[in-house]
């Protein structure tokens, strides 16, 4: 049999990216891209969908015929068996009808997921998680989110909203997080926690390099940034780089101890750019695990990168014929 194709797309808030994969071989054949705003239309939004398909297409020099299906992770609650995208903060969009339109125009399957979903797909069936049934992917920037596959399959849970590690509580009383709760994870191990450790010891007056690269007001800091400043020797961001790890390898350890799978995979632009932090989460996991799950544990980095969630999203409906 012949090579079989199918198009990946990641839908986020200031852009979508489209991809035709060979889901043989998770090969990305050719990507389209097209900046997104928050007040587009709805019906824009839908519009751009097609044009990046299409110029993927395109640029991958096939035939449309030989698409087998669409699928798509879009950062927000969605619908899987609908194919509705609920609620899209970043996206601007609530309420919509992705599937439908897009089955009707090109009269091959769409399917719908979120952002971290699709990126554990890609990861299972192409990167770090590869022969492997059991396994946790966890995404870490500016939140932390994480995807469950069990048994060779996504775990999606009752309400379809399995995997919200980074909503997991560490501390009942503790800090505010973004989800209106408090004492999450994300709150301590994400980005956003480190940029507001940084800000805090400015406050204090404290030095660092990276004075002049954070937004203060929102605690808005970038991964290469915090990587420089590492290598550079800058103590505050060092240690605040530490700290928020250290928390991640508790969560982690509590994952282990409770779900013993066989493999965690971390990703994302912090994991991906500093390695302090992937290094000091492993340690802090092992440390705090139970001694048998967690000699048993393997920990990798995620291999895909960026393309994880097109490659990923590729693979949703042939993930749907699977199960």
């Amino acid at each position: 049999m012949g090579d079989s194709y199918a198009i990946g797309i990641d839908f986020g808030g200031t852009k979508v990216l489209a991809g035709v994969v060979n889901t043989k071989t998770g090969e990305l054949v050719a990507t389209s891209k097209k900046k997104t705003k928050q007040a587009s239309e709805q019906q824009q939004l839908l519009r751009k969908l097609t044009i990046v398909i299409e110029e993927a297409v395109e640029q991958a020099g096939i035939n449309f015929d030989k698409i087998k299906s669409i699928g798509i992770g879009v950062a927000g609650m969605v619908d899987r068996e609908r194919g509705i995208l609920l609620s899209g903060v970043n996206i601007g969009a609530s309420n919509l009808k992705i599937a439908e339109p897009l089955i009707d125009h090109y009269g091959i399957p769409v399917k719908l997921g979120n952002d971290v979903e699709v990126a554990t797909l890609g990861e299972m069936h192409f990167g770090a998680g590869k022969k492997c049934n059991n396994l946790i992917c966890v995404f870490v920037g500016t939140g932390i989110g994480s995807g469950i596959v069990h048994d060779g399959a996504i775990y999606h849970g009752q309400t379809g909203t399995a995997g919200e590690i980074g909503h997991t509580i560490l501390f009942p009383d503790g800090r505010l997080c973004n989800c209106g709760g408090h004492g999450c994870l994300e709150a301590y191990a994400s980005r956003m926690a480190i940029a507001r450790q940084v800000v805090a010891g400015i406050k204090r007056g404290v030095d660092t390099s990276v004075a002049g690269e954070i937004d203060e007001n929102k605690g808005l800091l970038r991964s290469r940034t915090l990587s420089q400043a590492v290598l550079d020797g800058d103590n505050l961001v060092t240690r605040s780089v530490i700290h928020a790890a250290k928390f991640l390898g508790v969560g982690l350890a509590s994952v282990v101890n409770f779900y013993n799978p066989e493999r965690i995979i971390l990703g994302g632009g912090l994991v991906e750019e500093v390695g302090l932090y992937f290094d000091v989460a492993v340690e802090e996991l092992q440390h705090r695990a139970l001694p048998i799950p967690g000699a048993a544990i393997n920990v990798k980095k995620a291999k895909l990168g960026d393309f994880a969630g097109i490659i990923g999203a590729a693979m949703l409906a042939q993930n749907s014929s699977d199960n």
